[in-house]
């Protein structure tokens, strides 16, 4: 695999999140880490996913919204 992936420590301090939300969000559908065992690992999709939901939600789309805006 030639993309870097992050772990879920490295995304939490990216993206200023917590651990839970960002298996909050992953338990919604919203993100796909792979899994190497017990870990996740986030690729750059993830992560462009990411900062969209962040931002939908600071401008007040729910995460329905997002998830509609995201399939797209």
């Amino acid at each position: 695999m030639t993309e870097k992936t992050m772990t879920i420590r490295e995304m939490c301090d990216a993206f200023d999140v917590t651990a839970r939300t960002l298996r909050f969000y992953e338990g919604k559908e919203l993100i796909f880490p792979q899994r190497d065992g017990t870990r996740r690992l986030y690729t750059k999709r993830d992560r462009a996913r990411l900062k969209l939901i962040l931002r939908g939600k600071r401008f007040g789309f729910s995460l329905e919204d997002i998830r509609q805006l995201l399939d797209m």
